[in-house]
């Protein structure tokens, strides 16, 4: 009798894993992870977690007065998934960019987040992210009931932008109805080296200046023909947050020819943004990047044709790949000259 109910008990366990596992949502799920093919192969293994019973979740919009403490917390689940950033990054974001932090909690402990961000284009445009939780609750279906929750509470009137890791476009396309758009995207991460950059003389017309000591209003016109709106608000906080230092290339005449943005996170350090006009602007605003930096490992984050050549000539190494993807409308950006790692403002450019 006692075999029995051991068989019957693998038999009912045996079917409730074929119908409660299956690989694209436990993909979805774990879309955030820097991880190779095989190391996603290897962690499905344990998904059996996800037959324990899901406790009470708690979804609730993040108040003000909380922010100091749950974006430590949110830091942390970020940099568990394998992103690599810094609180500093963290709260400014959520304090700066018009939003709404969605926190999952149980018993009043936070487990999870997930937000929409007001990009501030013309196009009435939310970038939905920053959609992570703790290990220890990521197998047990929260994700796709915070998924669902966000979704009913976004303005349905505005265009969704969002950047969906490559491998999961068939299901946003099916089941979200997003389209994808031609902005393929690549992370890559390495050193630079000073004495890599050949400053030849074809470029001594470009110089290169702290922020400091150029004009700001030029800097804002050169930002907002390339981020397809105006968000001189932001950028003097980001400009002056702290945390930041920022280099302009400029020609003889003063005319801003590209600027980048570097600060320090956990592991190394981030290029965010990185605009120039070409290719040899953008080598200028690295050199004294690396510069600066002395052999510190660096993450650039930007559209793949652009970025490639770039980083295959420093023997930068390809982290992971996403495609933007929208529900209305696609945002039109000069990538043919301009953009070579994006903003760090929600990531939409």
């Amino acid at each position: 009798m006692m075999i029995f109910f051991i068989i019957a008990g693998w038999i009912t366990m045996a079917r409730l894993l074929q119908k409660s596992i299956r690989p694209m949502d436990w993909l979805l799920r774990n879309s955030g992870t820097l991880q190779t093919c095989s190391n996603i192969l290897e962690k499905s293994c344990n998904l059996h977690t996800d037959l324990r019973p899901q406790q009470q979740l708690v979804i609730r919009v993040m108040e003000k007065h909380e922010l100091e403490e749950k974006t430590k917390i949110i830091t942390q689940m970020v940099n568990d998934e394998g992103w690599n950033q810094c609180w500093n990054w963290v709260k400014f974001l959520f304090t700066t960019v018009p939003n709404k932090c969605y926190l999952a909690e149980i018993n009043s402990k936070l487990i999870g987040c997930a937000a929409s961000f007001d990009t501030g284009i013309d196009i009435p445009t939310q970038y939905i992210g920053y959609i992570v939780f703790k290990p220890e609750y990521r197998n047990k279906n929260y994700y796709t009931t915070l998924s669902r929750y966000v979704n009913n509470h976004i303005n349905k009137e505005h265009n969704i932008i969002g950047n969906v890791i490559n491998r999961l476009i068939p299901f946003y396309e099916e089941k979200e109805n997003l389209k994808k758009t031609s902005l393929y995207l690549t992370a890559y991460a390495g050193t630079l080296k000073h004495s890599a950059f050949n400053d030849d003389e074809a470029n001594s017309n470009i110089k290169v200046v702290p922020i400091s000591e150029a004009l700001m209003s030029n800097v804002f016109q050169y930002d907002a023909a390339i981020y397809t709106a105006s968000r001189s608000k932001y950028l003097n906080a980001w400009f002056n947050s702290g945390f930041t230092t920022t280099y302009v290339a400029i020609d003889e005449e003063g005319l801003v020819l590209g600027y980048t943005t570097l600060y320090e996170v956990e592991h190394s350090y981030r290029i965010s943004p990185l605009y120039a006009n070409g290719l040899h602007v953008a080598k200028k605003l690295l050199a004294k990047v690396a510069l600066t930096i002395k052999d510190e490992k660096v993450m650039l984050y930007g559209p793949h044709n652009n970025l490639v050549k770039l980083a295959n000539q420093h023997g930068m190494k390809e982290l992971f790949q996403f495609t933007r993807m929208y529900s209305k409308q696609d945002i039109p950006i000069p990538l043919e000259k301009s953009v070579y790692s994006i903003s760090g403002v929600v990531q939409f450019i």
